[in-house]
């Protein structure tokens, strides 16, 4: 697996303490978390709350992470799968490169916790005819229900 510091690395990224500590917490996870998730994982951590804002933002800028819309209006964060084109690709065609920063896969919001999975194996397979006549600037795929640990009685 990966470490932080290769993932930026290897994007050619520089990586430096706050964006490598926010971004290990992440690679750590096995759900999506919130900004204040972050924060908790990061106790006895030097680093502040604003700085993980704009890590956060970094990271989204950079592709290394996606954001989650969550029912309580709370972004969570997650760690992006390898780049992969929703779209046919086409010689000469690279109108469809935004979406490249887009995940499309599906994430599974439990209803009671609120705990976010990303499904990557469940990916956004659409027609090239939409994409020849509309613009898509984003792709999200939501499955709502109970976990595991929430429908044990």
């Amino acid at each position: 697996m990966l470490t932080a510091e290769q993932l930026m690395t290897d994007a050619g990224l520089r990586p430096t303490k706050a964006r490598t500590a926010v971004l290990n917490t992440l690679l750590n996870s096995t759900t999506a978390l919130s900004h204040t998730d972050i924060l908790a994982a990061l106790q006895g951590v030097e680093i502040d709350r604003v700085t993980v804002y704009r890590v956060l933002d970094w990271l989204l800028e950079s592709s290394l992470i996606h954001k989650i819309s969550s029912d309580d209006r709370a972004w969570k964060f997650q760690l992006n799968a390898p780049k992969r084109s929703y779209r046919s690709a086409e010689p000469g065609r690279t109108d469809h490169l935004g979406l490249l920063n887009n995940h499309g896969h599906a994430h599974l919001h439990c209803q009671q916790c609120g705990t976010v999975l990303c499904i990557h194996e469940l990916a956004a397979h659409i027609p090239q005819s939409l994409f020849d006549t509309y613009r898509v600037s984003n792709i999200e795929i939501s499955l709502k229900g109970l976990c595991l640990d929430c429908q044990k009685p």
